[in-house]
């Protein structure tokens, strides 16, 4: 299959792409450190529409650091690099140094504007989180939510496709009175309560969501209400 130019999304800073790709993970996803318009970056590849990539980044130099290390413990989250694994505090993601990307991959896709997910307007955050929450009964990690500000809107919302093949790929979203700081969303399937924003992962009976902000808006998702 011919490769397609990846579409790249920045995020808020390090400590959302260490949430990313660390928080709530069965295995810590791996981090690229690549050159980037000039920058260098961590990356992650976290979905695929229409065969394009959609790698989120966020700025920072890992060195000669070999691990992005991850915390969130008390309430207080602490992302770092790393030379090893020696904390068992800590999950690692593997830091992979790209010395060179074939060239399709070494430039942001430009997107049209009919291009991207086909976008769902929910009208809660219960229904948001069951959705994100679905696969936590297979035992896998539950699906990032993503928060940004799209025509002036903040809005948060994650991606899923129904399959693995050619059907559309959606993305399902609720529009939010205001921007939230909190890391992460706590939700019950087994009590009436509605979901609610939080610092801590510590009260057990509930299923935690990571929140990932993005640093504008997201190139792939068009808000028109």
């Amino acid at each position: 299959m011919r490769l397609k130019a990846p579409c790249y999304i920045a995020l808020a800073g390090l400590k959302d792409f260490g949430r990313l790709v660390c928080a709530l993970e069965r295995a810590p996803m791996p981090a690229f450190s690549l050159k980037l318009g000039g920058r260098m970056v961590l990356a992650a590849q976290h979905d695929i529409i229409d065969g394009r990539p959609v790698i989120y980044y966020a700025e920072a130099d890992a060195g000669k650091a070999q691990y992005l290390a991850y915390r969130a413990s008390g309430g207080t989250e602490e992302v770092m690099l790393a030379d090893s694994v020696g904390n068992p505090t800590f999950v690692y993601s593997p830091i992979l140094r790209v010395e060179k990307f074939p060239a399709v991959l070494s430039r942001s896709a430009k997107i049209e504007k009919k291009a991207g997910y086909t976008v769902i307007k929910l009208s809660d955050l219960a229904s948001l989180a069951k959705v994100a929450a679905y696969k936590t009964i297979y035992e896998e990690a539950p699906l990032p939510l993503f928060l940004s500000k799209e025509r002036g809107k903040v809005i948060i919302g994650t991606p899923m496709s129904v399959s693995d093949n050619d059907s559309p790929a959606y993305y399902y979203y609720v529009l939010l009175g205001d921007t939230v700081q909190e890391p992460f969303l706590r939700y019950s399937s087994q009590r009436a309560e509605q979901p609610v924003f939080t610092t801590s992962l510590e009260e057990h009976g509930y299923i935690y969501l990571k929140v990932v902000r993005l640093a504008g808006d997201h190139p792939l998702v068009k808000v028109y209400d």
